[in-house]
């Protein structure tokens, strides 16, 4: 069954008197379950289109559905209540709050959606096995475990989709790998969608699906 589907995207950017055609009629479809791994070049629009797909950039055209329901017509408000309650987020940076632990910046994200489940947030970290990192401080953690701890934070609402931009970008082949291999874990045990951006084709592997994207046009998708 169909969690997402678009239809038609396009996307411009305007520099000056320039209009770049970033996005050209997107046509997709994402199953509740799935492993979606969008890959292309540096400039080839995979983050433009994970971040339209994820509604943090709007479209100039074109229909985005999720559960059904086209999320371009939604209000402001309404759609940043949509990121909150049912979509997630982990980015090549962590973003970590510097001043909370591992523990608050986990629970912030809870709060702030107007949820306190400390049971909720124990078992997340009990997932990504940081269990007895909760009260560290993201300059305490490596970059692997601080990404972890993003993951928790991306999951701590219950999320439909699991965006994931780049997400080892800034880790060692071997960290790289342990995030994949946790990603992968969620999307089998937990029947998590996940959408992965990703350069690195040795990652494809652990998507049941791939989008090549070069020039912001789809190539070669399996």
């Amino acid at each position: 069954m169909a969690i997402l589907e678009v239809k038609n995207l396009n996307k411009y950017y305007i520099q000056g008197k320039y209009k770049n055609h970033i996005l050209k009629n997107i046509t997709m479809s994402v199953n509740e379950g799935d492993f979606l791994g969008i890959i292309g070049p540096s400039g080839s629009g995979k983050t433009t289109l994970l971040y339209c797909l994820s509604s943090l950039e709007t479209i100039d055209n074109g229909e985005i559905s999720l559960d059904g329901q086209n999320i371009n017509n939604l209000t402001d408000s309404l759609v940043s209540e949509l990121r909150q309650k049912h979509l997630g987020f982990i980015f090549q940076f962590y973003n970590l709050v510097p001043n909370l632990t591992a523990y608050e910046n986990v629970l912030l994200a809870s709060v702030i959606a107007g949820k306190n489940d400390e049971d909720k947030i124990n078992e997340l970290f009990a997932l990504v096995g940081m269990s007895e990192y909760r009260d560290y401080y993201p300059n305490e953690l490596s970059g692997g475990m601080q990404q972890r701890i993003a993951i928790a934070r991306a999951l701590v609402n219950t999320p439909r989709i699991l965006f994931a931009d780049e997400p080892t970008g800034n880790l060692d082949q071997k960290k790289g790998k342990e995030i994949m291999d946790l990603l992968e874990k969620l999307n089998k045990d937990e029947n998590l969608t996940i959408i992965l951006v990703t350069h690195n084709e040795d990652y494809l592997k652990y998507c049941n699906k791939t989008i090549n994207l070069i020039d912001g046009e789809f190539i070669d998708n399996k």
